[in-house]
């Protein structure tokens, strides 16, 4: 599937509005180092410190914790992966393996949370033929059903640890899912804002050309759907993303010889996650590791062990984590071939529209050019798993 095929128009416009990819590279690389320089000294004792704790009779649990975070990145993967394939774009499993790892590692090395690994996920699904609206549509639903996932899981562990009542846990839980049945509901009518723009003949000038190209995106990414099935898949796969950094989590515990907290590990991890995503600091560092240790002193968990067992935790996820993106975003800056994703009847009239519009041609006006979200003209299950097996 890997060819080095001409980009069409509408990618190199979209490109030369991006950083050369070595650059972007440049730059992750550069805000780790001053990152790891600026918490040098608090990373050394910190690490002396859990040596001390450590015994070779435990490495297993080690390889425990790192095993469970190489799959947590796969379950990650399978989402973006099911999501493009519901939109009508098939790329392989160890591709997307590839993206996700690069990605997760963005997250670590760069402020301003998940905004700029997300971005560049975008970049990287236009390189390999994916048409704009579709890109969006997966970075955008895998981050909503990571927050559905995370504040559920903050739900279940409150009730666990006790802080929460069954009957608050269910009153929270119908708000959790009217809310997000509401967001849902409000993003598929977002191509009302197209209509009305459409419906405006005299737009005139840049800006209103610009936001007239805005609101045609919004149009495009809201046509997008998933079957329930696909959307219980991908709900399944968020949830056991984060299920199985807890057992990263989990493992730190035994690995230093301490007891594991379970009735309050689930809560603090989930806690932990909230405020590393509002953090505007790579990785969270600082608010990640404030927000787990104090959420399992408040259920109960001795301090002292908590923070011991939140940096080893943080240790494998964060500088690990950032050290293993680093080495992927270098590989795919450096490979000279690209594997361009196979793509369904609608996906590709997305693409071939986006060329016209950029080159000046008006857009064909059968069904606006726009995926209608049913997954028709797409391959089946098990041809997509043939078709997509590395």
């Amino acid at each position: 599937m890997a060819h080095t095929e001409q980009l069409p128009k509408s990618d190199r416009h979209w490109r030369k509005w991006l950083p050369a990819s070595q650059l972007l590279i440049g730059a992750a690389v550069l805000a780790g180092l001053v990152i790891l320089l600026l918490h040098a000294g608090s990373i050394s004792h910190e690490a002396i410190t859990v040596i001390r704790h450590f015994k070779a009779t435990r490495l297993p649990w080690l390889v425990l914790a790192v095993g469970a975070e190489a799959m947590s990145f796969l379950c990650y993967a399978f989402v973006q992966r099911n999501l493009l394939m519901e939109g009508g774009a098939l790329l392989t499993r160890r591709d997307m393996a590839r993206l996700a790892i690069a990605a997760t590692g963005l997250t670590n090395l760069l402020p301003g949370g998940t905004a700029p690994s997300s971005g560049w996920l975008v970049a990287q699904y236009r390189k390999r033929g994916v048409p704009m609206p579709l890109a969006l549509w997966a970075v955008l639903a895998g981050g909503f059903a990571a927050t559905v996932s995370v504040l559920l899981l903050t739900l279940v562990g409150a009730a666990i640890a006790g802080l929460l009542s069954p009957v608050g846990l269910v009153l929270c839980a119908v708000l959790l899912v009217a809310g997000s049945t509401a967001f849902v509901a409000g993003a598929r009518h977002l191509d009302t804002v197209d209509r009305w723009f459409r419906s405006r003949s005299h737009i005139r000038g840049r800006v209103d050309r610009l936001l007239h190209r805005l609101s045609q995106g919004m149009g495009d990414v809201s046509k997008f759907r998933t079957r329930p099935v696909v959307g219980a898949r991908v709900l399944a796969l968020s949830i056991g993303n984060w299920g199985l950094d807890v057992a990263c989590l989990v493992a730190a515990f035994p690995l230093l010889g301490l007891p594991v907290p379970w009735r309050t590990v689930l809560f603090a991890y989930a806690v932990a996650q909230i405020a590393g995503s509002l953090a505007p600091v790579p990785g969270g560092i600082g608010f990640v590791e404030g927000g787990m240790v104090g959420a399992f002193a408040l259920a109960g968990t001795p301090v002292g062990d908590a923070f011991l067992a939140t940096i080893v935790y943080r240790l494998i996820t964060s500088l690990g984590m950032a050290g293993l993106g680093s080495a992927m975003l270098l590989y795919l800056t450096r490979r000279k071939t690209t594997e361009r994703a196979a793509l369904s009847p609608q996906a590709a009239a997305l693409v071939l529209r986006d060329a016209r519009v950029t080159a000046g041609a008006p857009a064909d006006g059968g069904a606006d050019g726009r995926a209608d979200g049913t997954g028709d003209g797409c391959p089946s299950s098990e041809q997509e798993d043939s078709a997509a097996a590395p």
